[in-house]
This record gives C-alpha cells, structure tokens and sequence, in this order.
C-alpha cells in the first residue's frame, strides 16, 4: 500500500521515462545501422537545382509503438491525479465514483459543462484551474493538454501514429565558380512517403558545363505526422517536445499533491505564491482507507489421507513455466496440455 495514492502518479511518469528513453535508443540505433538517409542534387535546368532527401532504410516498426505506451503512459498519469485528488477531498480511498472520474481535456466549452458532473467531488479551486488549463481556454495548438489528447486517441482508438522523418538542421553548402550567385528557397522539411524536396537552388550565370558540388549538412530528427501538423509543435524539436510535455505532466502532479497533502517530491517546480495560496486555504482531512472485506468461510471439507511426498511438495513445478517448454517436476506426469506442450519427464 503507498503512503498516498499520488505516488501512483509519479509511477506512471516514471514508467513513461522509460518509454521516452526506448525512443531514444531506437532512434539512435537505426542511425548506428548504417546511413538511413540519402540526398541528391537534380538539375531542372536553366541552373535551377532540387536538393531532395529520401530515406533508404525504414524506420524500425518498434518506433510507433513505444511512443505509443509513452503517451499512454502520460495521459493515464493525469487521471491518476484527479483520482488521487478526490481521495483526499473526500477521505476515501477509493473515492466515491471512481468510476466516472477522468482528467478533462475539451476542446469546445459545451463537452467542458456536459461533463463536469466528472468532478463533483474537487473542491471549487480545484475545478477553476482546470477550466484555465482546457485547450479551448487557450490557443488549441499550442495547449500542451490538447497535444497529448489528440494523439493519445489516434494511437489508443485508431491506429499506430505515422513516424517518419524531419529535417531539424538545414544548413546546404555549394560550391560554384567564380562570378557564379546562388540563391536559395526552402522546402519540405517533414519527409512524405520516405521523402522530401528539401531545398530549390537556383545558380546564375549558368552554363552547360558549370561544375557544382553541394554538402547537405542537414540533421533529421524522428517525427510524428500527427504532432508534425501543428504549426507550433512543429517549429520545436522533436526530443524538446518530449521534454516540454513531461516537465508539464510532472508539474500538474505537483501542484495538486502539495494542495492535497502540504508537500510534493517535485515542489521545486511550485512557486512559492502557489504554495503559500494552498497553505491559506488549508488542507483536507486524512484519508480514511476502506476496511478489507470480512472473510468468507466456506462450508467444513473433510481431508483426504495422500501420500508423503506431495507434504514435501514434490510433483509440483520446480521452474517457471514458458509455452511450448516441458514442465520439469519431480514426479511422473502422464498428462499433455495441448497449449503448453509435454508435461513429463
């Protein structure tokens, strides 16, 4: 049993840690592998030049899946903290109607007063704040609550999200002859069915024999298609995201346990105002964890006479199972289970 049922919360986010750094590791390997990324410079002519980039190795499929359990991870953290926050507002533990309880996230006021029967059991405070918080409150793009709604439901209700590839670093390098101008336009920067025309390089004057050579000198950061559509999410690096959006989640955490409770392993991310604000208004009483459920005997069952060595556990088995492996015990078995192969010796 935890000593608050806000640890909980911080079990989660460290869960999704765990994810987030799975991420990194697959990424990073797939870079290792060999070069996953290829550019070539394709001359349309009258010295106009597209510098395209295209992926030649697939990201590896375990990439969509673990961001997956990263936002699932994420988004279940914040209705933890409602749960663990109506715990303490009643003194019950579980709270009463547990079962309709959830972080809200609504993008139109009207889904924000059709469910606010979800929160009866806040404190008024409680529920003001998250009124600020709702993506309609707020520019829907940029509200960090909006972001891991809108992707935790394409991933849990729809699908896999789509990664791919994104040019973060763009810096081309030409060489030309003297007397010789470039001018650049810039491009795609998310790449679309494995790629993407980066760059539009116009060189003037331009002749038939004109020699040029181009360094791409670009980094490309794994990508969301779906965070990828934001206008402000976009302009911010993938990993930097992450970030934003766990520092988020753990100071939602904080905010609410130290108004529940007068402290919080994160209260470093609190300002001293909030906290002295929760300190006037006080605290709700302890809570009061719900008795164990008494026992239920069931009618007297006489014994039966057996034999020595089941008292001395011998026929059971002596290492774990595992499907299609023998069970491994130290007495004759003469029976299969279809599914978990031959029990004998």
């Amino acid at each position: 049993m935890t000593d608050s049922p806000f640890d909980t919360c911080w079990d989660r986010l460290e869960r999704a840690d765990e994810h987030g750094s799975s991420l990194v590791a697959i990424w990073n390997d797939y870079l290792d592998d060999g070069v996953p990324f290829d550019f070539s410079l394709l001359h349309e002519g009258e010295g106009v030049h597209f510098l395209r980039v295209w992926q030649t190795t697939p990201i590896p499929s375990g990439f969509s899946p673990e961001f997956g359990e990263w936002l699932y991870n994420l988004r279940a953290c914040l209705d933890y903290i409602i749960w663990a926050a109506c715990a303490h507002v009643t003194g019950q533990m579980p709270p009463p109607d547990e079962g309709t309880l959830q972080y809200p996230i609504y993008e139109h006021p009207s889904a924000w007063g059709n469910n606010l029967y979800r929160l009866k059991h806040l404190r008024d405070h409680h529920r003001e704040m998250l009124l600020r918080m709702q993506p309609f409150n707020s520019d829907a793009d940029a509200n960090y609550l909006g972001a891991i709604n809108r992707l935790a439901r394409v991933d849990r209700h729809r699908r896999l999200t789509i990664t791919t590839g994104y040019i973060a670093e763009m810096e081309p390098i030409v060489e030309v002859p003297n007397g010789c101008n470039v001018t650049f336009q810039w491009g795609q920067r998310l790449l679309v069915d494995g790629e993407a025309e980066m760059a539009r390089i116009t060189i003037s004057p331009w002749t038939d024999d004109t020699m040029i050579r181009v360094n791409p000198r670009s980094g490309i950061d794994p990508e969301v298609s779906e965070w990828a559509a934001s206008d402000f999410w976009r302009r911010i690096r993938f990993t930097t995201r992450m970030k934003m959006i766990r520092a988020f989640v753990a100071a939602e955490i904080a905010v609410y346990e130290y108004d529940c409770r007068g402290t919080s392993r994160r209260s470093d991310l609190l300002s001293r105002g909030y906290m002295d604000a929760c300190d006037e208004r006080g605290r709700p009483a302890p809570i009061k964890r719900k008795p164990p459920p008494s026992v239920e005997w069931s009618a007297p069952v006489a014994s039966r006479q057996t034999m020595r060595d089941r008292l001395e556990g011998q026929g059971l088995p002596s290492v774990p199972a595992s499907p299609n492996q023998n069970w491994h015990s130290s007495a004759k078995h003469e029976d299969r289970h279809p599914e978990w192969g031959d029990r004998r010796e």
